[in-house]
């Protein structure tokens, strides 16, 4: 009995070890190089940190990208920081919604999103200018700082 609780201890921190691993599997990686090629063609990843589900990753331009996931779902962009970028002004048209994108242009023209968070609740962006609004989950602006 004795010999078999430590089998099973030694088994449990095993997986204990495997989960908590820094590196993202390669269908992760897969994910996150497919988002970059699409939206960011010109930059190649520099590093990917695993965070449990989570994925903080920087391109080779500095441009951070948060890939939030789960247990039962791939991991989906979360947050796009172009603020400290050597070649991307603001984030890509195909990330921002339209109705952000058209807000954006009738009330700050000439400014550009150079940061856009989201979750299932709302958008968060920040212009050029250090402004940042965010929108319910209808686009509405609730508030701006």
């Amino acid at each position: 009995m004795k010999k078999f609780l430590i089998l099973a201890l030694f088994i449990g921190l095993g997986f204990n070890a495997t989960s908590c691993s820094k590196e993202p599997t390669t269908n992760v990686q897969n994910i996150i190089e497919e988002f970059v090629k699409t939206h960011f063609p010109n930059e190649t990843v520099l590093a990917i940190i695993r965070d449990g589900y989570d994925y903080d990753v920087t391109l080779s331009d500095y441009t951070q990208i948060d890939f939030d996931g789960s247990m039962f779902s791939k991991p989906t962009w979360d947050e796009v920081d172009c603020r400290r970028s050597t070649a991307h002004t603001a984030v890509p048209a195909t990330l921002v919604p339209t109705e952000i994108a058209d807000y954006v242009n009738r009330v700050y023209p000439g400014q550009s999103i150079v940061k856009i968070a989201k979750d299932r609740r709302e958008w968060d962006i920040e212009l050029g200018n250090g402004i940042e609004i965010e929108f319910n989950s209808k686009f509405v602006v609730i508030e701006m700082d």
